[in-house]
Formats: C-alpha cells, structure tokens, sequence
C-alpha cells in the first residue's frame, strides 16, 4: 500500500486538530473510494495512508463512529455505519416538505443564483463539460436557521429557472412541475462536510464546522442525471435514515 498517500490532504500546522482533519477526510471517501465501501482499512492501514500516529487514527474513527458514520466492532474492525451507505430513492422530497411535515412553518430564502464552473464531482455525475446553474437556498423557522440546500442543473434546463422562481419554488417542484420532468430514481450519499463561509454566515456556526452532508443526485426518464443536490444541516438538527426499500426519511426534531 502507498506511504502516506493522504498525507498532501492534511495541515498539521492548521487550526483544525490533525485528528479531526483525518475524520473529515475519511467520511469523504466513504461510498467513492473503493477502500472505504464498506469495511475501512485497519488502524495500521490507515496510519501509513495517513502518515499519522495510531492514537490520531484511533481520535479520528471514535469521532466518526460516535456520529454514527463508521462502526467499529472488537476484533472485526471498522465498517461504514447504516445511515452512511449509498441509497436509492425511488421518490424524493424537498428540504422544504421535510421540514413542513414536522410541523414547522419554513421561510425559504435564495442565497445565490449565477452560472458558474460546476466542482469535479459534480461535473462527472451531470455528465456537464460547461457551467452549470448553481442555486444555493437557506431555510429558516422562528428557532433560527435550520439548513442550507445547493442545487446544480446543466445550462440546458438555465433558461427554464429564473431567480424569482429560484427563490419561491423547491428544486423537487421545479424538476416536477417546471421541467414536466418524471423521476427515475435518485442516488443519496449522506455525510459530513466542513462549513464554507457563506454556508457558516447563514447557519450561524463557526467557518469549518461540521455540518451533516445529503447529497442526492437525480436521474430523470430520458434526460438521465439532471440534478445534482446536497442539503447541510449542522450536526443534531435533523436524524436520517435510508430505509430498506432505499427510501430516506427524516426522524427526530428538527
């Protein structure tokens, strides 16, 4: 296995604890990197891809599993935790529905509409080889902010969207009811993530918080993959799970 082939991802100088940085990176790989499907790699695997102390990677994994990303089981090892594998949906719900159906009255505010070059990850999953519209909402109650959703649409579909309608109807509606468009199914991936300035502005959290990461990709009948979204709530706002039928579903208060 290569030596510290993760070791370029970390600043050890940082503010960020080396230990928290590793969790971090760890809970990116889960459900795209081969290694990290479904069963990680040992504690020594990981301290050489690393090149960090056992103690950091021991610090990293007890982070992950008490948010129940990772499950580690004496004398089996580390494996991704249930909530954490990749589903499928059949249906999908807007944040907006979610939050409604547990009682709340949501405001929905548009943070940011522009075209812009979409991030690899993106580009690859919408098969886009130009910009991208990218729509970034905010969603607040009377107890204060409670999540932000971004959304990716290839250019084609742009000129359907405009900012009045960003801003007053759901992605889930517009694909819908907007586009005409029939849902296929929808790939959900649920994680952690770090808080970009923008996003922290709007949650009210520190910039690099950790934050709860759903990231749903959706494919339409005969468009394909049309929609590239990712909901982050901060950690303890909302419960998840995928149920067996790959359907996800919000439990607790949010």
């Amino acid at each position: 296995m290569p030596h510290a082939v993760f070791s370029s991802d970390l600043d050890p100088n940082g503010p960020t604890p080396l230990y928290l940085q590793v969790g971090h990176h760890i809970s990116g790989l889960i459900g795209k990197d081969s290694r990290f499907m479904d069963r990680l790699p040992s504690e020594a695997e990981l301290c050489q891809m690393y090149g960090v102390s056992r103690i950091t990677v021991r610090q990293a994994l007890s982070y992950l599993a008490e948010r129940d990303v990772v499950v580690r089981q004496h004398g089996r090892g580390t494996f991704v935790g249930a909530l954490h594998r990749p589903g499928r949906q059949q249906t999908i719900h807007s944040f907006f529905e979610i939050l409604a159906g547990k009682g709340l009255s949501p405001e929905m505010t548009l943070l940011d509409y522009r075209m812009r070059q979409p991030p690899e990850e993106v580009a690859k999953a919408l098969s886009l080889k130009d910009d991208a519209l990218f729509i970034r909402r905010g969603y607040r109650s009377e107890q204060g902010p409670l999540g932000v959703t971004e959304v990716f649409y290839p250019a084609s579909l742009a000129r359907m969207v405009t900012p009045e309608l960003a801003g007053r109807t759901t992605s889930t509606s517009i694909l819908q009811d907007i586009f005409k468009f029939r849902i296929s199914h929808a790939d959900v991936f649920i994680g952690l993530s770090r808080a970009s300035q923008d996003v922290a502005e709007w949650l009210k959290v520190d910039t690099g918080t950790a934050l709860m990461r759903i990231k749903r990709v959706t494919t339409c009948v005969g468009q394909g993959a049309c929609e590239y979204s990712r909901l982050l709530v901060t950690e303890g706002t909302a419960d998840f799970r995928i149920t067996a039928e790959g359907e996800m579903l919000s439990e607790g208060a949010l």
